[in-house]
């Protein structure tokens, strides 16, 4: 029997944590080991020999793809990035000697540290019944050894110099699927305070606007000119939140008191919606827009030129005819989900008094008509019917971009208002329609307090994705986390990075390096201040 060479990849971390907005600026560090393992054969007749293998190369790739598959549009893959890294820079040998009898084979780790770009999209599972959009990452390792014939020629000679140049070259592989996810921001044991609201100054369409159904007369386009809204969202909303507030202040300008009294709101909708786009390969200007901003893999890498690792078992029945093609030559499919529960309505009606603007016929007043809400979030969207095309992934997703597949969200306003008219005293009405965008993010899970005991901190286990943070939250984290990765002190040929800036002078302790007889010492800092500006949002209007 032969020798067994095994190989496996060990991650330092179950995921593959990314914070902030995808950016091409930015990398992320992925670490671990390739654990080779060297067993003994069993033999029934002699005692089990040690076994000696020339470790040819160890290379290891981080491979990123996206597929989509509907009915519509059939099946399309992309690789989007395949970063590759050989992790042994000469031949050795390795040799279970003096372990050949242990039940356990003989290990050796290859460390790794691979630098992962910033700007790719989280995980992304199909729908259910495989349908929709798919993001997934893996590490392939391939492992090229020579074994080295050690049982004829236990003593010198030079026939043993030849062995490893007579023996076949043999490669094992393995494979390992990380999951990479996106936050926000990094974790914190501070409490978080809420997300700070952008507000949108919505405008009224300056064409005439069609009356709802229960009206056959449009109320006049300069009365609805004249109201202004001021609508809030948060900056960003916790997908596992169950609610997102709202803010809406509503007043007039430059509208007499006369038709100040006669205008009044009297409802108002409010729905969020989740909204899912699926696209072909190189067949939507959407796509080769991503391909601009980001650097996605190059053509030669792409399908079919090199196949995916992990292809869905689809693509291989499509590539050979054995799916029909789509039957129309869509480009691009949206599936639309409403957030809400399904016994909400979202339907707010106004009681009482309604003619909420007749304050604003004294000039001096002005006042704002303020509403503030909650509005409810379903985290399951209920199922499709059997046998029908993709209809979304039926839960809520975070805000993403890709190249095949995009997941976006928004508050859909609408607002009913009437009008009496001066000479008939008829009621005309029209509905405002309003889209504000919406940023549904994951936050990363707090870290334990720092105040707990030290060498429980340090024990304790913290949830996957609270590391790494940036260098400014080093100091919040337990053991060695906030500690530089090893290819910031470390070169490719393991000698150690020389610092281009000195060390400072030596002082005693309680004096500066340049007046040692001076106990002032000055801090530079830095500090960033970002202000949200309002924002202007054109309108639509609809019965």
């Amino acid at each position: 029997m032969s020798a067994s060479v095994a190989v496996d990849i060990v991650p330092t971390a179950n995921s593959l944590d990314l914070y902030g907005q995808p950016n091409t600026h930015f990398a992320f560090s992925l670490s671990g080991n390739v654990q080779i393992s060297i067993a003994s054969p069993f033999s029934l007749f002699e005692r089990r020999k040690a076994v000696r293998i020339l470790l040819q190369s160890v290379q290891l790739t981080f491979d990123g793809q996206s597929e989509v598959i509907t009915n519509a549009l059939g099946y399309s893959s992309l690789r989007l990035c395949s970063i590759t890294r050989e992790l042994v820079s000469v031949p050795m040998e390795l040799s279970n000697s003096g372990q050949e009898d242990d039940d356990e084979p003989a290990r050796w780790n290859v460390v790794f540290d691979l630098p992962i770009p910033g700007w790719l999209p989280a995980s992304q599972s199909f729908a259910p019944g495989d349908f929709g959009g798919s993001s997934q990452y893996c590490l392939h390792a391939v492992v090229k050894y020579i074994l080295i014939d050690d049982y004829k020629h236990s003593n010198w000679s030079l026939s043993s110099i030849y062995s490893p140049f007579r023996s076949r070259e043999r490669s094992v592989d393995a494979y390992k699927t990380i999951k990479v996810r996106r936050f926000a921001e990094p974790p914190t044991d501070a409490p978080v305070p809420p997300a700070p609201m952008l507000d949108y100054l919505l405008r009224a369409p300056a064409q005439p606007v069609e009356p709802q159904p229960d009206s056959a007369i449009p109320v006049p386009p300069h009365i609805l000119s004249k109201i202004q809204i001021l609508a809030s969202v948060p900056q960003r909303t916790d997908i596992c939140d169950n609610m997102v507030p709202f803010h809406i202040r509503l007043r007039t300008q430059d509208l007499e008191g006369a038709e100040c009294k006669r205008l009044e709101v009297t409802k108002m909708t409010i729905d969020i919606v989740q909204e899912e786009r699926c696209r072909q390969v190189a067949r939507v200007k959407d796509a080769a827009a991503f391909d601009c901003k980001f650097p996605v893999a190059a053509p030669e890498l792409q399908p079919p030129n090199r196949a995916l690792l992990n292809p869905h078992n689809m693509a291989e029945m499509y590539q050979l005819g054995l799916c029909p093609n789509p039957s129309t030559d869509a480009m691009r499919m949206v599936a639309s989900s409403s957030l809400l529960p399904f016994v909400d309505s979202g339907v707010h009606v106004f009681t009482g008094d309604t003619h909420i603007f007749i304050e604003d016929a004294d000039k001096d007043a002005g006042k704002w008509y303020t509403m503030e809400t909650l509005v409810p979030i379903a985290h399951h969207l209920g199922s499709s019917e059997p046998g029908s095309d993709w209809e979304g992934s039926h839960v809520v997703r975070p805000s993403t971009t890709g190249p095949l597949y995009d997941v976006s969200h928004a508050l859909k306003l609408t607002i009913s208002v009437q009008y009496t008219m001066p000479d008939t005293g008829a009621v005309a009405s029209a509905a405002l329609t309003f889209t504000l965008p919406l940023t549904m993010a994951r936050m990363p899970p707090p870290l334990p307090p720092r105040d707990l005991f030290p060498a429980l901190y340090n024990m304790m286990c913290l949830p996957d994705g609270a590391f790494p943070p940036p260098p400014t939250s080093a100091s919040v984290l337990p053991g060695g986390h906030g500690l530089p990765v090893y290819s910031q002190l470390f070169d490719a040929s393991g000698n150690r990075k020389v610092d281009d800036m000195p060390l400072p002078r030596y002082a005693p302790a309680g004096s500066s390096p340049d007046h040692p007889d001076d106990h002032t010492v000055v801090v530079d800092s830095c500090l960033t201040n970002e202000k949200l500006q309002p924002r202007t949002v054109s309108a639509s209007s609809s019965t």
